[in-house]
């Protein structure tokens, strides 16, 4: 095609190379925290933040366990049973399931509550080298083949193993992954062999699918039946190889730094878009500590529409973009213990803290704090003393600020992932503001203190000092970025006059920039300066407002299903990972304990139009 005219219906792009969005094609490995001890055949569980190293050779075959926050390892309780070569699954670093192993060959079964191991009902058949990982979380998970390459595959329902559909094709040192007992992907072996063959497993027996382009033994593996990654393994030596599942076939992506092999991997990652790496061999009996970080690139096409049709001026061609870009959808999460609204929140989607705020009760005021591990809320240390209007989104789930508020407006409260002490107060007591940051370089602003203000203050890890004022004086705004890159979003200057305006921060002054398409207060937002989330809110009433930011401008995108003010934020989140908790909400007595996700679909295709 030499030329197009008009596609009546469509807006037609005149591109030279095709979009690309976030997804496995321009994800890379980078470096994590070292594990404190080196070892291989171990069991990884949990999250790219949020992970278990359980068990393993060091040679000696170990009982240790490390958990990972997502920058670095730490030793906690060890299994009761030593063991290598065995099975784990579990959706974060305080919930997982450790089975089989050799040790030599066992059936034991241990449940990690966060704190301790128990012994619980046995596999009903001991094996070890069975495919690396598991599928499921503490309550519903799936184990299958072994040594001696058996297809045996049986299902935990939280209290005891089941034997079902056996494996179309037996293994041992194969790859799984899965997010329950119905769902699942195994891939690679049989024992001393760099299989490719692949199955995934509905629920109730095995598909053989398209086979890996490498076949591997030993390798890590984490995602679903639709959006998984393989990494490392053996084909005739340790590799680095690297594929990607799109629920129909793999494709090659970017290399492991380092080839290993009878490593870890945080098998319950939902989707091919993160991923963590860690341990194992290489040579075969060389161990390693050294932990690698699979991440995604991040969306910056301005493409926005399902089914965009755009033109390659540079070889004739049109085509048509079949996935959103930049867009995604809400879906329903934990249910918080407690309903809150206006507390802090740091974090990411799968590892958040959420502290104090107003619980709907006279007087209301609460210190309870709860942490979200990507799939259930769980009660933990309370903040020392409870407000609400708490600055709402400063640090992570482990080091984490929560800036003044009612009725204390100058205390500050540092997080350390165990407790709560009071460090530094803020100079000017103020409740309703905003924060953005880290614990040790963070920002403060806006606010009131009786009326409404434009006062920015800066932390430096031991003091507050105030810096230039906003142009805008205003009241339960959003922030999120960092102490030099931040946006205050939103707001409200009494009575009722809602803020659709939008303020940078460069690290020593403020800068209007383009307005929201919807004025509002007490909305959330996750992200950078270059691509941020904002959502939800009061306009009044509630809404559930959704808008993306692209570095230029704000578009709107698909709501939330439940409209809320003053939820949770995820300052450490994006606009591509977000999550918004409690809130005011239309639901009786008018504070919400739901939970909504967001998450933008991790792959995209482009589609010759050929007629």
């Amino acid at each position: 095609m030499a030329e197009y005219k008009a596609i009546h219906g469509f807006t037609v792009q005149n591109r030279t190379s095709d979009p690309v969005g976030k997804g496995v094609a321009g994800a890379t490995w980078s470096t994590g925290g070292n594990m404190n001890t080196a070892r291989s055949d171990l069991a990884g569980t949990g999250t790219q933040t949020s992970a278990l190293a359980i068990g393993g050779a060091t040679p000696s075959t170990s009982a240790a366990v490390e958990s990972y926050n997502g920058s670095a390892w730490s030793e906690i309780a060890e299994m009761n049973v030593a063991r290598n070569s065995l099975a784990g699954f579990g959706a974060s670093n305080t919930s997982a399931v450790a089975c089989g192993g050799r040790a030599p060959t066992v059936a034991n079964t241990e449940v990690w509550d966060g704190s301790s191991w128990t012994e619980v009902n046995n596999l009903n058949t001991a094996r070890f080298a069975m495919n690396i990982s598991g599928a499921g979380i503490a309550t519903s998970g799936l184990v299958s083949g072994g040594d001696s390459d058996t297809g045996i595959t049986e299902s935990w329902n939280g209290t005891s193993w089941t034997e079902v559909g056996d494996l179309n094709t037996p293994r041992a040192q194969g790859s799984m992954s899965g997010q329950t007992n119905l769902n699942a992907i195994v891939c690679g072996g049989p024992s001393g062999e760099a299989g490719g063959e692949t199955e995934t497993w509905n629920g109730s027996s095995w598909t053989e699918v398209a086979d890996l382009n490498s076949g591997r033994l030993s390798a890590g593996m984490n995602g679903t039946t639709t959006s998984a990654l393989i990494n490392g393994g053996e084909t005739t030596t340790q590799v680095t190889l690297t594929e990607a599942w799109d629920g129909t076939s793999w494709t090659e992506v970017a290399d492991l730094s380092a080839a290993r092999k009878d490593h870890g991997t945080s098998g319950h990652s939902s989707t091919s878009s993160e991923s963590l790496s860690f341990g194992g061999k290489a040579p075969a009996t060389s161990f390693k500590n050294a932990t690698e970080e699979w991440t995604a690139a991040t969306i910056t096409d301005s493409i926005i529409n399902t089914g965009q049709v755009f033109y390659r001026s540079d070889t004739g061609d049109m085509k048509v973009t079949l996935n959103v870009l930049g867009t995604g959808a809400w879906a329903t999460g934990g249910t918080l213990n407690t309903a809150k609204v206006g507390g802090s929140s740091g974090g990411t989607q799968t590892a958040l803290v959420y502290a104090g705020g107003y619980d709907g009760t006279s007087p209301g005021v609460t210190n309870t704090s709860e942490t979200y591990n990507g799939t259930a809320w769980t009660e933990g240390n309370n903040l020392n003393t409870g407000r609400t209007g708490i600055g709402n989104g400063l640090g992570t789930a482990t080091a984490q600020l929560a800036v003044a508020g009612v009725p204390n407006s100058v205390l500050v409260e540092s997080y350390n992932g165990t407790s709560w002490s009071e460090i530094s107060e803020v100079n000017t007591g103020r409740s309703e503001l905003a924060s953005s940051g880290t614990s040790t370089a963070g920002l403060a602003a806006a606010g009131t203190t009786g009326s409404v203000s434009a006062l920015t203050e800066l932390w430096n890890g031991s003091s507050w000092t105030e810096v230039a004022d906003q142009n805008t004086a205003r009241r339960q705004t959003s922030a999120s970025g960092t102490q030099t890159a931040s946006f205050l979003v939103s707001g409200e200057t009494p009575p009722n006059n809602f803020k659709a305006l939008v303020e940078s921060w460069n690290g020593s002054s403020w800068t209007e920039i383009a307005d929201l398409n919807d004025a509002r207060a007490n909305a959330r937002t996750s992200g950078t300066t270059s691509a941020m989330l904002a959502y939800g809110g009061n306009t009044p009433p509630f809404t559930g407002n959704t808008e993306s930011w692209n570095g230029s401008s704000w578009t709107e995108i698909a709501n939330l299903s439940t409209g809320r003010s003053g939820s949770s934020s995820t300052p450490g989140g994006s606009s591509v990972l977000a999550l918004a908790a409690g809130g005011s909400s239309p639901a009786d007595p008018g504070v919400d304990t739901s939970t909504e996700e967001w998450t933008v679909p991790s792959t995209v295709t482009n589609t010759t139009i050929t007629d």
